[in-house]
């Protein structure tokens, strides 16, 4: 019934051929990665980058070439960092030996701490394998990375979410690829919104992650994805750090998601898998339960919303939920208590409510978190003590984001 990666361990070709089509962005939205960003090569493939917007760069970027003769006699004076699942070695140091010796003679090309090594001699994507060839092979053809380390990932998803002011639409892009699990129906984080052509990726309830999120992301899923991350694990993680710049809880990831190398891979239709705005409790409980989770679960991660804005011509909703959509705190809930909300439809058709004098909105399905008498003590909880919503939203956000694919995931990348 699809979804048939997500327990699988290979990743395809087709993660490199993916694309994002769609809308153009918009110039507030639009991401634009020029040769001169940090001294980069193009990160942007011509179709996705957009015509105007500021330069977001990732940290030092190329392949380069370095050959290893071990003929000559000495140690190779590489330490790399070993792990089953990953596809590449990283360098932890680089020792003396011959790739001190290569150093000294090729300063443009030289062996750096935190570069990843690809391919050796013509092999990649299989690490027990190069670094068999490492040990046995006389000559090394080595093809590296520049700066393609976990820590390097994070600081180029902090830099995006702070020049940008992207993190609620990546906390959104997450959400909606972990959030197609149910329990009995199958669906896991797979990343299948990558593929445009027909299932999750062209669902009316993801309009805009496709293309604005994606394209947002591209500097930095063509460096690192897929030789360091799968598109599914840097989905998540490029949540979790969002959440965390924004001030929000630092929310541990866990590793080993496999992608959907076509739509066919992921969830067909939007069959009560993704909650709709315009709705009640009933509705929410209907869609969280088969997901595992219990009435506070649903109210913590309500919260999500404090962060972000409805935009009209995506979801026909319009608005942001709070007065600083850009800091992850607990006043979702402090401003739909204190908040006097007037009923309105929007000029897509699209009921919600609207506080007058600042602007700010809450939909159905959140003023339902009021009005039913199970939520609201909950609401009041949160209302009165952020670091209660913390501890509640991490955990059920920790639940959500491994739905379907925990028994697979590590804590390492």
């Amino acid at each position: 019934m699809g979804n048939a990666t997500c327990c699988a361990a290979k990743v395809s070709e087709l993660d490199r051929k993916a694309t994002v089509q769609g809308e153009e962005l918009l110039k507030s939205e639009a991401v634009l990665v020029s040769d001169a960003a940090f001294g980069l090569a193009k990160a942007v493939v011509a179709d996705t980058r957009p015509a105007a917007g500021e330069v977001v760069g990732v940290a030092e970027q190329g392949s380069y070439i370095a050959v290893l003769d071990k003929a000559k006699g000495g140690k190779l004076g590489l330490d790399v960092d070993y792990m089953a699942e990953r596809l590449v070695l990283p360098i932890m140091a680089v020792t003396g030996g011959l790739a001190g010796d290569w150093n000294t003679s090729n300063p443009g090309t030289a062996l750096k701490k935190g570069d990843s090594i690809v391919e050796v001699n013509g092999v990649r994507g299989n690490v027990a394998v190069m670094l068999e060839k490492c040990k046995s092979d006389v000559v090394l053809n080595l093809v590296l990375s520049r700066a393609m380390t976990y820590d390097h990932l994070v600081s180029d998803l902090e830099n995006l979410v702070n020049v940008k002011h992207c993190g609620p639409i990546l906390i959104r892009l997450s959400w909606h690829d972990v959030g197609v699990f149910m329990q009995g129906k199958g669906g896991c984080p797979n990343a299948a919104m990558r593929f445009t052509d027909k299932g999750e990726g062209a669902w009316e309830a993801n309009a805009g992650l496709p293309t604005v999120a994606l394209s947002l992301l591209a500097p930095i899923t063509q460096k690192y994805c897929p030789d360091l991350i799968s598109h599914a694990d840097l989905w998540a993680l490029a949540a979790n750090v969002s959440i965390r710049v924004m001030g929000g809880p630092d929310v541990p990831t866990r590793f080993g998601r496999a992608d959907a190398t076509s739509s066919a891979d992921g969830v067909v239709a939007n069959d009560g898998r993704l909650p709709d705005g315009d709705k009640g409790s009933d509705h929410l409980r209907a869609i969280f339960k088969p997901k595992g989770f219990d009435d506070r679960d649903i109210v913590a991660l309500s919260g999500a919303h404090t962060v972000g804005k409805c935009h009209l011509e995506r979801s026909g909703f319009d608005g942001p939920w709070t007065e600083n959509p850009l800091q992850f705190d607990n006043t979702y809930y402090t401003e739909m208590m204190a908040k006097t909300f007037t009923a309105e439809t929007t000029s897509k058709g699209c009921p919600q409510h609207r506080h007058t004098a600042s602007g700010t909105m809450m939909l159905v399905s959140d003023l339902a978190l009021l009005e039913d008498d199970a939520f609201k003590p909950y609401v009041q909880e949160f209302a009165n003590d952020q670091s209660a919503f913390f501890s509640a939203y991490t955990k059920a956000w920790i639940k959500l984001q491994e739905n379907g694919c925990e028994s697979i995931l590590r804590d390492v990348l």
